[in-house]
């Protein structure tokens, strides 16, 4: 072979090494510079964040007190008597906790613990079985919290996240005790944010994580193993799941705690005043139709018609006003700009204890 012919096949042969090495250098780059959260970088695996989570989420065990419904034929509660069928009777109930403080505390749903409860055994992740008692509840979120004895033990909590930061597609995971099986995880996405599913007091996170029977109470975490939520309705038509769960957002959660802790109620703020829900609906306004005559909203001369523009010096929203008040606290102030025949008015409202 000719010594040009040879030069030529060795640079040949060069160039498509260096062709190959820069080919392989860019497809590297492309990979690890693929954005946070896309496919190509979903985990195979979410064992580490369950768990760091999952000894924090229990088994709840609770027996209530249910009060038969009166029977509206004729004689009935007396030919019932007979037969001590109008007889209160004791109800078994399942669902899940989640302990958030290492001496105890463990959140669940008011509605897995009943109006009268008669006992409440808590089971954790260990195989463990502890008594509880209830420290306060609030039917307005259906939140309760509990206290496990004895108190001279230390038990695993979970590290509470920012529900305020998820986003529509962010994965979480639900933890929970469905059907009474035991411990169970599922996996899915956040469907939505700020649900409110006629609960004044709630915007809740929808997700398409599987939630059943005995899931209520459990918990809802991101792929950091935080708790976002806890797990506590589904909407179907079956009774089981059909990809529509919703959880309380975490950043509800926390102001729902210190109250049922220190008062063993949550304390709200009150304001006076109510949004007609056709303008809400048909023109996305907060025109104000109600207002209480011993409210603080009458004191501070807001007056029916009255159509809100800001609140707490951002453009007002539906979604905004539920936030800012319904976390409110007696004595706190909030600022509204409201349009009122064509002109802007700044009006200053202390929240005041609900009237009984």
């Amino acid at each position: 072979m000719k010594k040009s012919t040879l030069y030529l096949v060795s640079a040949f042969l060069l160039g498509l090494a260096i062709g190959l090495v820069v080919l392989l250098l860019n497809s590297q780059k492309e990979y690890t510079d693929t954005p946070k959260g896309s496919l190509t970088n979903i985990t195979d695996s979410f064992s580490t964040p369950v768990e760091k989570a999952s000894p924090a989420v229990v088994n709840i065990y609770s027996e209530m007190l249910i009060k038969n419904n009166q029977n509206v034929f004729p004689f009935s509660n007396r030919f019932n008597s007979l037969f001590r069928q109008n007889r209160p009777r004791i109800e078994s109930s399942l669902g899940s906790g989640v302990v958030f403080s290492s001496d105890g505390y463990v959140l669940t749903n008011q509605h897995v613990i009943g109006d009268k409860n008669l006992s409440i055994i808590i089971e954790l992740s260990d195989g463990r079985k502890k008594e509880a008692k209830i420290i306060g509840i609030d039917k307005g979120t259906d939140l309760a919290v509990l206290k496990i004895d004895p108190l001279d033990e230390n038990f695993p909590s979970i590290e509470i996240g920012n529900s305020d930061n998820l986003k529509k597609g962010d994965v979480v995971l639900a933890i929970g005790n469905p059907y009474g099986l035991g411990q169970s995880v599922s996996f899915g996405i956040v469907s939505a944010t700020g649900r409110e599913f006629n609960n004044p007091y709630l915007n809740y996170i929808q997700t398409d994580a599987s939630i059943n029977k005995g899931n209520s109470g459990g918990a809802l975490i991101d792929t950091s193993g935080r708790l976002v939520g806890i797990n506590t309705l589904i909407r179907s038509s079956s009774g089981g799941s059909e990809g529509v769960g919703l959880a309380i957002p975490s950043v509800t959660v926390l102001g729902i705690i210190n109250d049922l802790i220190q008062f063993g109620e949550v304390k709200r703020g009150w304001l006076g005043f109510g949004i007609d829900r056709r303008s809400l609906a048909m023109e996305g306004i907060l025109l104000i139709n109600f207002i209480h005559p011993e409210s603080p909203a009458k004191k501070a001369s807001m007056k029916i018609g009255d159509i809100i523009i800001e609140i707490n010096n951002k453009p007002s929203s539906y979604n905004l006003l539920y936030k800012e008040l319904a976390r409110s606290k007696p004595g706190d102030v909030s600022h509204f700009v409201v349009l009122r025949k064509g002109k802007n008015l700044e009006i200053e409202l202390q929240a005041s204890t609900p009237l009984n």
